[in-house]
């Protein structure tokens, strides 16, 4: 199995291209509507040239080819927003041994992202790292001992967000971090990427900073910020979210843009309930053609606060609806 080989999954009808190769033995696919979906190489067969004549394929012009691609197409219609996971950036601090602690950041998006980590105390700032993370990817940034954890200065992460071709305007981010220990030693989780545990804190969601009151106690939050988000409280979603097209009031026409808004809303109820202590959510997305449930479920595999995720009650919703376990 190579790059650009069209492969079929053995457990449905799902087919692609390969794009590239992950740890594991995880195998990036190109499906159609340009989505890219891990599988197992195990779950993969080849499609060979000769059953696709003898049986039919997708065509290139009838699926949405990647962003580098896009522009061969001149005379299509314009083509939708890739779908891109566009949140999910952590810093981490891991245990190398019961002293010292390895400290990185890591970035779960499908974005590029150069940034710099400094520190500051006493209004002196000092430049520790910068660096430029590729997606799905960590760096070690710095080294600090848990003998002087309450002399640990402030720390001062700046990032841009880089995404290839068409995509939304990503502002800067800034985030300045001070740590306690009634928060720090609590938030013990796996590192995403590193198959590690450390204690993890994500730097791009706003939704848990704005309601978060530990955090604002202990001065991850400054307090300049305070006005700033003191309007952006996030209400406690319905334990039962539907995504149907229609409830949202969306076009079901529209395919990709569609999609890209289903997964939006679903992202940002899934955050709300989070932020809100929810034990678990339920999405109801239909069965269709399946693109909606892969790409939640996609989502949900990767998402530090889920617990589990699985098919919600089948008596009332078949296979059309999915149950999230929240850590």
């Amino acid at each position: 199995m190579n790059i650009g080989d069209k492969v079929r999954s053995l457990h449905d009808a799902m087919e692609g291209i390969v794009v590239s190769f992950k740890k594991n033995s995880i195998v990036e696919v190109e499906v159609e509507d340009g989505f890219r979906m891990d599988f197992l190489s195990k779950d993969l067969a080849i499609v060979s040239n000769v059953e696709s004549k003898e049986f039919g394929s997708v065509e290139e012009e009838d699926r949405i080819v990647s962003v580098t691609q896009k522009k061969k197409y001149k005379d299509r219609p314009k083509a939708a927003l890739p779908l891109i996971s566009e949140r999910g950036v952590f810093i981490a601090f891991v245990h190398q041994n019961d002293k010292i602690l390895d400290v990185y950041v890591s970035n779960n998006s499908d974005l590029t992202i150069p940034f710099v980590l400094g520190s500051e105390r006493k209004g002196d700032y000092k430049g520790i790292f910068t660096s430029t993370l590729v997606p799905r990817s960590q760096v070690k940034v710095d080294q600090v001992t848990l003998q002087n954890f309450e002399e640990w200065p402030a720390l001062i992460f700046q990032a841009l967000f880089f995404y290839p071709g068409a995509s939304v305007n990503h502002e800067p981010l800034v985030k300045k971090l001070r740590f306690k220990a009634s928060t720090f030693f609590n938030n013990k989780k796996e590192v995403p990427g590193m198959n590690k545990e450390g204690y993890l804190f994500q730097l791009d969601i706003k939704a848990l900073e704005a309601v978060d009151a530990s955090k604002l106690k202990d001065g991850i939050l400054e307090k300049k910020e305070v006005a700033q988000v003191a309007e952006k409280v996030v209400q406690k979603p319905a334990s039962e979210i539907d995504l149907h097209a229609e409830v949202l009031g969306l076009d079901p026409n529209m395919g990709n843009s569609t999609l890209s808004m289903q997964v939006l809303h679903f992202e940002k109820e899934l955050d709300a309930a989070i932020v809100n202590g929810m034990d678990h959510i339920t999405f109801i997305h239909g069965i269709g053609s399946g693109k909606l449930k892969n790409e939640i479920q996609k989502r949900l595999s990767k998402h530090s606060d889920v617990e589990y995720f699985e098919d919600a009650r089948k008596e009332k919703f078949g296979y059309g609806a999915t149950f999230v376990k929240i850590k």
